[in-house]
């Protein structure tokens, strides 16, 4: 999300900034907790009740609720554990209701976090050959579980050839298709993923299916095929979940009806207007976002597979449809958007907009929503060319005690106040820089790869790094006294 750090908040706040930074020395706010009539429930921060939706902030950014799908909300004292749900997947694998997964030898195959390959060797010689469909269950199940640990830890090829090998055992088992088509889906081959869908639409299991295929016709801006998949979900069982989605992605398909649309291998751009001032702004974002790409992908070593999605919209369709602050002039939430504010070209301001939330993007497709905000947003605004525009000795009393409290500090920081998001994005971005100037690209790639493995932060820095928090306080510290 591009927000205060990297926009005219600097401009706004320099003089504030002393007091935003003594903020972060304050103990962490605490999470409130929202409770869904289907009995979800979501630890969050700042929620607001405005108009018919509910607003709240997760690790994973800004997100709203119809009102009609909230029980209650439940204030709370509790400190927050967003360490780790941060750590959580992106998308749970669907469940398979396979007999054997309840079977002891199969439990032990994956325990303690680690796979018994000679155990799961035993079952498959066992199942091979075997007329036994008890047998072939076994070894299809631990295959299965093998595949959710491996999905857990962003292994997603690996996952991919485990649920393979499943299948081996029990052919176009339908649960096991929907799990093959939810990998398929992260790991952005879509058309693999919606060909092993067919058969669950036709199952027990056509809720989940029809649920997946929305989402990966959403993911590529086939907004009717979205929507026709999610009303068929909600024709086979009541969601309010999903029933909040949908009545979302109605609003976000009427606001780019008329929308224009444009390509590359790499993005598919969606944009108001189909006059030729328009279109040559479209054409000229478009090369430019191609060219951030060249330079970004290696960087982060990263591919799509599939084109980005991204929207530019007048400025008042994007604060209507994110329910984002003023503050914010852009965000990526799957998919980048922007509000163009009036823009006939495309300015510098614009192409650091894009560029950092291209930064968000990729990061995403490399590690999912495991990466702390501080280190999604210091590295966006790192390489996007965004600097602090105040003194690095400003931060002295932050960092001063070097005793592991700052960035757990930070990372509560993007939920709080406008103060305190401003501070929390500067102390990101120093420590971002901290790290590139120290260590390099080549642990900075590491580190994220540790963290797309599941990793917490503090797990990644000493994988890639050897340091922990206080460590990396001490490193940043040495760079501001």
């Amino acid at each position: 999300m591009d927000g205060p750090s990297s926009r005219a908040g600097w401009r706004i706040f320099p003089a504030g900034l002393a007091s935003a930074l003594a903020l972060l020395l304050a103990v962490p706010l605490a999470a409130d907790i929202i409770v869904l009539k289907s009995g979800r429930r979501i630890e969050a921060w700042n929620i607001e009740e405005r108009g018919d939706r509910v607003y709240y902030e997760t690790p994973n950014g800004s997100i709203s609720l119809p009102s009609r799908v909230v029980k209650r909300i439940e204030r709370s004292d509790a400190m927050p554990r967003w360490g780790e749900s941060a750590s959580a997947p992106a998308l749970e694998l669907p469940p398979a209701d396979l007999p054997a997964l309840g079977d002891e030898d199969v439990l032990r195959v994956v325990a303690g976090g680690r796979v018994d390959a000679d155990l799961l060797a035993q079952l498959e010689q066992e199942a091979d050959g075997s007329s036994s469909q008890a047998l072939r269950s076994r070894a299809a199940a631990a295959h299965v579980l093998v595949a959710r640990q491996q999905f857990e830890r962003n292994q997603l090829e690996a996952a991919a050839g485990s649920l393979s090998r499943a299948l081996r055992f029990t052919p176009g088992h339908p649960a096991i298709l929907l799990n093959v088509a939810a990998v398929e889906f992260r790991r952005q081959r879509y058309g693999a993923a919606l060909e092993n869908l067919r058969p669950a639409l036709k199952s027990d299991y056509a809720f989940d299916a029809y649920r997946l295929q929305g989402y990966i016709y959403y993911q590529r801006e086939e907004m009717d095929r979205a929507l026709a998949a999610w009303k068929q979900a909600l024709a086979i069982r009541r969601d309010l979940e999903l029933e909040g989605l949908v009545a979302q992605a109605e609003r976000e398909a009427r606001a780019v009806e008329r929308y224009q649309e444009r390509g590359s291998g790499r993005f598919l751009l969606r944009y108001q207007g189909d006059e030729l001032e328009s279109r040559r702004l479209a054409a000229t974002i478009l090369g430019a976002l191609d060219a951030m790409y060249d330079s970004l992908a290696g960087t982060l070593n990263v591919d799509v597979r599939e084109p980005i999605v991204v929207i530019l919209y007048p400025q008042q369709t994007f604060y209507d449809l994110t329910g984002m602050p003023p503050e914010v002039h852009g965000l990526f939430d799957g998919k980048i958007r922007v509000p163009l504010l009036g823009l006939k070209s495309l300015t510098p301001r614009l192409e650091q907009v894009l560029r950092h939330e291209l930064v968000h993007a990729l990061i995403f497709l490399k590690a999912g929503r495991r990466v702390p905000t501080w280190v999604q947003e210091g590295m966006a605004q790192y390489h996007a060319g965004q600097s602090l525009r105040v003194p690095r000795e400003s931060f002295q009393p932050l960092f001063e005690p070097r005793d592991g409290s700052v960035l757990p500090r930070i990372e509560a920081s993007f939920r709080g106040n406008m103060k305190q998001v401003l501070a929390a994005y500067a102390g990101a971005l120093l420590v971002v820089d901290t790290l590139h100037r120290r260590y390099g690209r080549g642990d900075m790639e590491r580190f994220l790869e540790a963290l797309a493995r599941g990793q917490s932060g503090e797990q990644a820095l000493n994988a890639a790094f050897r340091l922990d928090y206080v460590d990396l306080e001490r490193d940043v510290y040495d760079t501001i006294r």
